[in-house]
């Protein structure tokens, strides 16, 4: 039976403390210690924070009611920001979830402004304020 080849020279779980790790030249274990790199997990995590904020603020913002002062500029940007988020959330890799959570609201508020701009096109006296 022979002996099993000494590992690759780099950093290994500490066998001491599994939170962090150690080195290995080669030759023999060194120092120093070092927590593993995890800013893939903390980067997602603010990724999908964001995106979250982002998208709620828009649907907010669609969510106005039309009238022939302010017309549908603001429901308008309020779509613009939940497909800006929408966006956010595919380029920048958030989870899974998320982006399926902002493309429904994408959805959502994009029909709800198409609903709005129909009824307030079609409502006789546009100073009405339509809902």
């Amino acid at each position: 039976m022979t002996a099993s080849p000494n590992p690759q020279p780099g950093w290994y779980p500490d066998p001491s403390n599994p939170g962090k790790q150690i080195h290995w030249d080669g030759a023999r274990w060194g120092e120093p210690v070092r927590v593993p790199n995890d800013s893939g997990k903390g980067k997602k995590t603010a990724v999908a924070t964001g995106v979250c904020v982002l998208v709620v603020i828009g649907l907010v913002m669609s969510m106005q009611s039309v009238s022939l002062i302010t017309g549908s500029g603001p429901v308008w940007t309020g779509v613009g920001v939940v497909a800006a988020g929408t966006a956010a959330a595919f380029f920048l890799g958030a989870p899974t979830w998320v982006r399926a959570v902002a493309a429904v609201l994408l959805a959502l508020s994009r029909e709800r402004l198409l609903h709005r701009e129909s009824a307030f096109t079609q409502t006789p006296g546009a100073d009405a304020h339509v809902q």
